[in-house]
């Protein structure tokens, strides 16, 4: 127990960072489990007050001893323990009284006790040496920028850009970082709106409306998948009745590790089941059983799992006008190729959600078919005389023979084989497309859905008509 035991959502890479500093300055259990919880963001309220300090700090050892004292004060391994940093500063020529290093800024004094300075430096050695040393001429420039007298506007400009380092290291090499900004944000939304807790088809149009509309162009389909995410970590929290915005968060005794645990948990989830879209990649070459267009419409279907099955709506926006997005976002980026942003934007060639809905129809007449015959594959002679499985037998022959497609034409054995490794994502895919088309029958009691697709071909062709056709005009 070393006090970084307890981190999760972290690569090898954090642990190595923070155990260096930790081990190199012999910084007792608090001292480390401190700036592990400076590292990863789990300091509360403010993740952002660490880095704050920290600027303050380096602000008056520059004052003192300039730039190169810094580096060397906060690189000096001695410096771990409150009576060590007291002396080191002192010999630096830092101001302090019998409390800690102070710091006057315009109005705003800063001061810090001697046990918090030695866990600053060793923050700061930490922010200097982290990613083997990437960030270690970025920030002795920032010092620099300080100069010999830093006034406030200086040194909150020194603390944003410390934050900044902070938040991309997090991102880099915590998993759940990104995962919990998008939690926030939608958290945020919804709060304003419903409640923070159950959100609707249109609760995701509109987050990715005003995300678009703000300039950040986000993709429809990424907004819907941080609505996944969020969806999944909300249901993690299960008795937290009191999550209803994002204010209320705070007075959840121990909310935070249980984010952090629900999240990591999430993105544990994600690393060791593979999804169906991948598993469909890897379908062996023969028999075709699937051609690559079929994979990508399941892929497709599937890419929100579950929303396929509780928010279809949500899913065919993603297919019809995620395309369309998606179109204009690389028409912008190649310059050439295609209709004209104007074109596109307009939604005009958006496919229709009773055209998604049919192909999916076809889509999962085939892979039932396919299943029949995976089926009468693995139980060949063997059928037992049950009356149901040799009609399914017997359907699965006719179909065999039907079918016109490379593969289909081999010997039985090597048939069978094809199909024993594509059976399980077989039998996968066609209850994904079972559930996708039950939900989409559902949705004709809400809305016509021909009625349901001009209103929203309307609104999403309003949405990109303000966030693209500026940007190509100015082009």
């Amino acid at each position: 127990m070393d006090g970084t035991e307890r981190l999760s959502g972290v690569d090898e890479t954090l642990m190595g960072d923070v155990a260096n500093v930790a081990e190199g300055r012999g910084l007792a259990f608090g001292d480390r489990a401190w700036l592990a919880r400076a590292v990863t963001g789990a300091v509360r309220p403010n993740r952002d007050k660490p880095f704050w300090d920290l600027a303050h700090l380096l602000a008056v050892i520059a004052r003192a001893a300039g730039p190169d004292g810094v580096i060397d004060l906060a690189l000096d391994p001695r410096l771990s323990r409150g009576d060590a940093v007291r002396g080191g500063l002192a010999d630096a020529g830092v101001a302090t009284d019998d409390h800690g290093p102070l710091l006057a800024l315009d109005g705003r004094d800063w001061c810090m006790g001697w046990s918090g300075t030695a866990r600053l430096l060793a923050l700061a050695e930490f922010v200097l040496t982290a990613d083997g040393l990437a960030q270690f001429a970025a920030v002795r420039g920032f010092v620099s920028d300080l100069g010999a007298a830093p006034d406030r506007e200086a040194v909150d400009q020194f603390s944003r850009r410390l934050v900044r380092i902070a938040t991309a290291y997090r991102e880099a090499h915590m998993p759940i970082a990104p995962v919990e900004k998008r939690f926030r944000a939608i958290l945020s939304f919804l709060g304003e709106r419903r409640g923070g807790g159950a959100f609707g088809d249109g609760d995701v149009l509109a987050f990715w409306r005003a995300e678009v509309e703000s300039g950040e162009r986000t993709q429809f389909r990424t907004v819907a998948e941080h609505f996944v995410t969020y969806s999944k970590a909300f249901e993690a929290f299960g008795g937290l009745a009191k999550l209803t915005g994002a204010a209320s968060v705070e007075e959840i005794e121990g909310w935070s590790d249980r984010l952090d645990g629900a999240l990591a948990d999430l993105v544990g989830e994600a690393d060791e089941q593979e999804p169906l879209a991948l598993r469909l990649k890897a379908l062996p070459d023969g028999p075709k059983i699937l051609t690559k267009a079929e994979r990508d419409e399941v892929a497709d279907i599937v890419a929100l799992a579950p929303f396929h099955r509780d928010r279809p709506l949500t899913v065919l926006r993603s297919i019809s006008f995620g395309r369309v997005q998606s179109g204009i976002a690389n028409r912008l980026r190649r310059g050439t190729g295609g209709p004209d942003v104007a074109e596109r934007a307009s939604c005009g060639e958006a496919e229709s959600y009773e055209a998604v809905i049919g192909r999916a129809q076809v889509l999962d007449e085939h892979v039932e078919r396919m299943v029949r015959i995976a089926a009468a594959l693995r139980l060949g002679a063997s059928a037992t005389r049950d009356a149901r499985l040799e009609a399914v037998v017997a359907q699965a022959e006719a179909d065999l023979k039907r079918v016109r497609r490379a593969g289909f034409d081999a010997d039985r054995e090597t048939l069978a084989a094809g199909f024993a490794t594509a059976d399980g994502v077989l039998a996968d895919a066609r209850a994904a497309l079972s559930d996708f088309l039950a939900a989409t029958r559902a949705l004709t009691g809400w809305s016509p859905l021909p009625e349901a697709f001009d209103e929203d071909r309307e609104a999403f062709a309003a949405v990109f008509a303000r966030a693209y056709l500026a940007q190509e005009t100015a082009a």
